[in-house]
């Protein structure tokens, strides 16, 4: 499981909008729409990789201008503990 912590930014007056399309994204849940440009929130995923498969979805999503990654969790991501063992 990887659990990601992001933060979007919006055009100013479109996060409501953003966050509406986020959140029917599977594996993400809206936490805090700030001053209506700002939307932060979490992703969970099985995988690294099927986690930032959900997350390059927002940048396609009308309004948002940056996507930023403020936290992330690994557990159990056999596929990342095997990569980074074998560096």
């Amino acid at each position: 499981m990887v659990i990601s912590g992001l933060y979007i930014e919006t055009v100013p007056g479109r996060a409501h909008g953003a966050a509406n399309s986020v959140a029917q994204i599977n594996g993400v849940e809206i936490h805090h729409i700030e001053e209506n440009h700002k939307i932060v929130l979490t992703i969970e995923a099985e995988t690294v990789d099927q986690s930032y498969q959900i997350s390059d979805k927002f940048k396609h999503i009308d309004g948002v201008l940056m996507v930023c990654l403020v936290y992330n969790h690994f557990e159990e991501d056999l596929q990342f503990v095997q990569a980074v063992s074998n560096q």
